[in-house]
C-alpha cells in the first residue's frame, strides 16, 4: 500500500510542480500590474493584465477584474471599469468590497449589487442585474442576515421579504407567502445553490436550524410563481441559498453559543481557493430545551384540561447542517447532509392540548416530534462552446421522514370515533389515553438534467439569449409504517397490507425554453415549461407553466409587467395516506385522488436606484389566483381552498456612511377566499398589514449595533370547531345507520326522518367553523457585535419586551409564541 501511495505522488508531483510555475508566473505579472497602479502608472498596469488576460489561472481572475476596473476609473473610463466589475461578479457574484478601495469602486460595485445592477442567478438561471430579473426578487446578503439578529432562516426571510409572514400550524417551522401556506412549508420551492431540498414525498423544506446560516454567503428569493423554471413545487415563491465560496473564508473559522432556554449552538467553516479548485466545508448544531407557558383550559383545543406546553423545543436530538462544495474549474460537487426535529407545543392540530413528552415511547429512537433526516448530492460539468453554454448535472436526494405526534392524552372516545379507521383499531384506542400517530418513510431520488444558454446575437441594440433543458427524475418511497399507538407505551396492530400500500414509485420528465431579448431599453423575457409526470397508480400530470415579461430600463429605474403560473402536484404522501384511510375502512376505491394546485400571478413592479444617494426602492403591485389548495380535514385531505389575493409591497434600503437600514411593508387584502364552502372576507392567520425594518448602525470599525423592527396587523384565525365537529360527524353517522337499516331504499318513514335530521343541520360548515380576531403587534429584536483580533462576539436579544402574543395557522387554536430569548456568541478565525 505504501508503495502504491509514493507511485501517486511521485505521478502528479511534476504536475504539481508544473502547476505552481504557471501559478507563480501568472502572480508575479500580477504583482508587476499592482504595483504600478499603486504608483500611478495606469496604462502600464492596464497593459500587463490585458496582454495575458486569456491565460490567468481561475485563482487570480477575480484579482485581474478588479485591478482592471480600477485602473480604468482612474483613468476616468467609466464604461470600462464597469464591464470589469460586470466580469468581476459574474465570476464571483457574491463579491464585496473592503474598506480599503477607492469609494468610487466601492459604489460602483454596491450599484450592481444593491441597485439596478445586483448580480443573482436564480431568476433566469442565469448570472443578470436585478434590473433585469422577470419577477421580483429580493436580494439578502451576509450582512444583512447578521443585522437582523435571526437564527434560521424562517425569521431571514421574513424580516427582508415583503408579502412573507410567520404561520405557526402547531406542526413543523413555517412560513407564508402571500396568504397562501399550508401545514408544513410546502408551497414555496428552498434550494441550497441550485439544488432542491424540498422533500419529493411531502414537497416540504421547512426554513429551520438545519439550514445553518454560517455558511450563507447571500440569499435570492423570487416572489411569485416559477414553474417556469423550477416546476412543480415553486408554488408563490423560490428562496435560493447561495454558500461562500471557499476564497470567502480563506481560512478556519470555529464558532460556539449558549442561551436562554436551553440553547446550545456551535459551527466550523472551512474554506480555501487553491490554483483552480475551490473547497468549502461547514458543519453547524443547534438545540434548544424551550419556553414554558401556560395554556389555560379555554384556550385548548378540547376545552378539557389545562397546564403548560413547551414552545421552541428544538431536539432531545440537536439539528444539524453539515456540507460541503467543490469546485474545480468547470466541474462542481455539492454534499448536504441536514437533521432537524421539531417538537409540537401541542398535541395534533384538531386536539390541541397540552402533553408531557417524557410520558412517550420512543419508536425509531424518536420520541413525538416532526423529524428529517436527510442527504443531498449534486454534480454538474458546464463547458462554454462559443456562443453556446452547456451544463450536464446528476443529482441524488435520500430522507428519512418522520411525523410521530401525539394525538390526545386524555381519553376521548368520541374524537376517536371521528378518525376514519377499522372497528379492530378503535376498539384498541377507545377509552385508552396517551393516542398518539406514528408515520414513517423513507425516500430516494435520483435525477439528470441537461441545460444550455444560446446568445444568438450580440450587437449594440440587441442582446438576445435562448435558454433550454430537459430533466428527469425517478421517485421511490420504501419501508413505510403508519400505526396509532395507546397508553403512552403501546402500539396498535400494524397491518402489513398498509406498510406495503405506503410504498411506491413516481418519475417526472419536464423540459423547458426561455428567451431573452434585449432591445436598447426594453427587455422582453418569456419561458415555457411542460411537466409529465407518471403517479404511482397509473395517472399521468400534464402541465404547461408559462412565464412572461416585459421590462423597460433606464439608468436610474426601471418598471416590469409580469405573468406566471404555476402548479404543485399533491404530495405524493397525502395521497397515500388518504388511500390508507380508506383502506383502513375497507373501501379503497372511494379514495379521491387529489388534484394539483395551481396559482397564476399578475405583476407590476417599479424599482428605483439612487434618487437620493445611497436610497433604493421596489414597489410591487400583484394580482393572485390559487385555486384547488390542499387543506387537511382531521386525518385525510382535500382540494378544497381556492383563493383570490391582491396587494401592493415595499422594500427600500438607504445607506448613509455608517448607517444602514432595511425596510419592507406590504398590504393585501383577500377578493375571495373559500375552505370547506366557507367564504372568509380576509387571508387566514395573514395580516392585511404589516412591515419590517432592520437598523444598524457600524459604531466603530470593531463594533456594530443593530435591532430589527417588526409590526404585524389585525389578523384573522380560521379553525375548525372540534367539539361541534365531532357532533356534526355522530349525526351523519346516525344518518349512514339509517340508510343502511333501510337498506338504501327512499320509504316514507326513512325520508322524514332524514328530513328532520338535516333541518338541525343548517349551514353546519359554519357552525364547525371558528374565526377569532388576533391583535397587532410590534417586536422588538436587538443585538451588537464586536471584533477583536481575531474574535467576534455577538450578543442578539429576540422579543426584547417580552411580548405576550399568540400566532394561527391551520390548527384548532392560536399557539401561544416565544417571549424574551437571548443568545450569546463567540467566533474565532484562524
Amino acid at each position: 500500500m505504501k508503495q502504491i501511495l509514493l507511485f501517486i505522488l511521485l505521478a502528479f508531483l511534476p504536475l504539481t510542480l508544473s502547476a505552481q510555475t504557471t501559478e507563480e508566473r501568472h502572480r508575479a505579472i500580477y504583482d508587476a500590474a499592482e504595483q504600478d497602479y499603486n504608483i500611478g502608472r495606469l496604462e502600464e498596469a492596464e497593459k500587463q493584465l490585458k496582454d495575458n488576460i486569456d491565460n490567468f489561472p481561475v485563482a487570480l481572475r477575480q484579482n485581474v477584474y478588479r485591478m482592471l476596473s480600477l485602473c480604468y476609473l482612474g483613468m476616468d473610463r467609466e464604461d470600462e471599469a464597469e464591464q470589469y466589475v460586470r466580469n468581476m461578479l459574474d465570476e464571483n457574484p457574491y463579491y464585496s468590497p473592503t474598506l480599503n478601495d477607492p469609494q468610487r469602486f466601492i459604489d460602483m460595485v454596491e450599484n450592481f449589487k444593491s441597485g439596478l445592477s445586483a448580480t443573482i442567478t436564480t431568476a433566469s438561471s442565469q448570472a443578470e442585474n436585478l434590473s433585469e430579473v422577470p419577477v421580483p426578487t429580493t436580494l439578502i446578503t451576509e450582512e444583512m442576515i447578521h443585522d437582523c439578529s435571526a437564527r434560521n432562516l424562517q425569521e431571514v426571510l421574513a424580516a427582508y421579504v415583503p408579502g412573507m409572514n410567520i404561520v405557526d400550524c402547531n406542526d413543523d417551522i413555517n412560513i407564508a407567502m402571500r396568504g397562501i401556506y399550508s401545514v408544513g412549508q410546502e408551497k414555496i420551492l428552498i434550494m441550497l445553490n441550485g439544488h432542491r431540498l424540498n422533500s419529493f414525498a411531502t414537497n416540504i423544506a421547512a426554513p429551520d436550524f438545519s439550514i445553518s446560516l454560517d455558511k450563507v454567503r447571500q440569499i435570492e428569493v423570487l416572489r411569485g410563481p416559477a414553474s417556469s423554471l423550477y416546476g412543480g413545487v415553486s408554488l408563490t415563491a423560490v428562496v435560493n441559498v447561495i454558500t461562500k465560496q471557499g476564497a470567502d473564508v480563506d481560512g478556519v473559522e470555529a464558532h460556539a453559543g449558549v442561551g436562554s432556554h436551553g440553547q446550545l449552538k456551535a459551527g466550523l467553516l472551512f474554506g480555501k481557493r487553491y490554483f483552480d479548485l475551490d473547497l468549502i466545508i461547514w458543519g453547524n448544531l443547534y438545540k434548544a430545551s424551550g419556553e414554558k407557558i401556560y395554556v389555560p383550559q379555554e384556550e385548548t383545543g378540547m376545552k378539557m384540561t389545562d397546564g403548560d406546553i413547551t414552545v421552541g423545543k428544538i431536539g432531545p436530538k440537536p439539528s444539524y447542517d453539515i456540507g460541503l462544495q467543490m469546485k474545480y474549474k468547470n466541474l462542481q460537487f455539492l454534499y448536504n447532509s441536514a437533521f432537524s426535529q421539531i417538537v409540537s407545543p401541542f398535541t395534533m392540530g384538531y386536539t390541541m392540548s397540552p402533553y408531557t413528552i417524557d410520558n412517550y415511547r420512543t419508536v425509531n429512537s424518536i420520541r413525538p416530534s416532526f423529524s428529517t433526516l436527510s442527504h443531498h448530492a449534486n454534480l454538474s460539468y458546464g463547458q462554454q462552446l462559443g456562443n453556446l453554454y452547456l451544463k450536464g448535472t446528476v443529482t441524488y436526494d435520500n430522507s428519512d421522514l418522520t411525523h410521530y405526534q401525539v394525538v390526545n392524552e386524555p381519553p376521548v372516545s368520541a374524537f376517536i370515533e371521528l378518525l376514519p379507521l377499522p372497528d379492530i383499531i378503535k376498539n384498541q384506542l377507545s377509552g385508552h389515553e396517551g393516542i398518539t400517530r406514528f408515520l414513517n418513510g423513507q425516500e430516494h431520488t435520483i435525477g439528470g438534467k441537461l441545460q444550455g444558454d444560446w446568445s444568438y446575437i450580440n450587437t449594440t441594440n440587441h442582446q438576445g439569449q435562448l435558454s433550454f433543458g430537459a430533466e428527469y427524475s425517478y421517485f421511490e418511497l420504501d419501508d413505510v409504517r403508519y400505526t396509532y399507538g395507546y397508553d403512552y407505551n403501546k402500539l396498535a396492530s400494524e397491518l402489513d397490507s398498509i406498510q406495503t400500500l405506503g410504498k411506491g414509485h413516481e418519475s417526472n420528465f419536464n423540459a423547458f425554453v426561455q428567451l431573452k431579448h434585449h432591445w436598447r431599453s426594453f427587455i422582453f423575457n418569456t419561458g415555457l415549461r411542460f411537466d409529465y409526470k407518471n403517479r404511482y397508480n397509473g395517472t399521468k400530470i400534464r402541465e404547461f407553466s408559462p412565464r412572461m415579461a416585459l421590462i423597460y430600463v433606464q439608468p436610474k429605474w426601471n418598471l416590469k409587467l409580469s405573468y406566471s403560473k404555476a402548479f404543485i402536484d399533491a404530495p405524493y404522501m397525502y395521497r397515500k395516506i388518504n388511500l390508507f384511510l380508506y383502506s383502513y375502512m375497507g373501501y379503497p376505491e372511494l379514495t379521491v385522488d387529489l388534484a394539483p394546485e395551481s396559482l397564476h400571478s399578475l405583476q407590476l413592479t417599479f424599482g428605483a436606484n439612487h434618487w437620493l444617494p445611497g436610497l433604493n426602492f421596489e414597489i410591487n403591485g400583484f394580482y393572485n389566483r390559487a385555486r384547488d389548495l390542499i387543506i387537511p380535514n382531521v386525518s385525510e385531505h382535500e382540494n378544497t381552498g381556492n383563493i383570490n389575493t391582491y396587494g401592493i409591497e415595499l422594500s427600500a434600503n438607504y445607506q448613509y456612511r455608517r448607517f444602514s437600514s432595511y425596510l419592507t411593508a406590504t398590504w393585501q387584502d383577500v377578493g375571495r377566499e373559500e375552505i370547506y364552502d366557507y367564504d372568509i372576507k380576509q387571508a387566514i392567520s395573514t395580516p392585511t398589514i404589516s412591515a419590517n425594518a432592520v437598523l444598524a448602525w457600524q459604531v466603530t470599525k470593531s463594533l456594530n449595533l443593530h435591532t430589527h423592527i417588526d409590526f404585524q396587523g389585525r389578523q384573522q384565525a380560521f379553525y375548525l370547531d372540534i367539539i361541534n365537529y365531532a357532533a356534526y360527524y355522530s349525526i351523519l353517522s346516525y344518518l349512514r345507520d339509517l340508510i343502511l337499516k333501510y337498506e338504501a331504499r327512499p320509504t316514507n318513514d326513512l325520508q322524514h326522518e332524514i328530513d328532520v335530521i338535516l333541518g338541525t343541520l343548517e349551514n353546519p360548515r359554519q357552525k364547525m367553523s371558528v374565526t377569532k380576531d388576533v391583535p397587532a403587534r410590534v417586536l422588538f429584536d436587538v443585538g451588537a457585535t464586536y471584533k477583536w483580533r481575531n474574535f467576534t462576539f455577538e450578543f442578539n436579544v429576540k422579543n426584547l419586551f417580552n411580548k405576550n402574543y399568540r400566532q394561527g395557522g391551520l390548527s384548532t387554536g392560536l399557539v401561544p409564541q416565544r417571549g424574551r430569548w437571548m443568545m450569546f456568541d463567540v467566533a474565532y478565525k484562524f
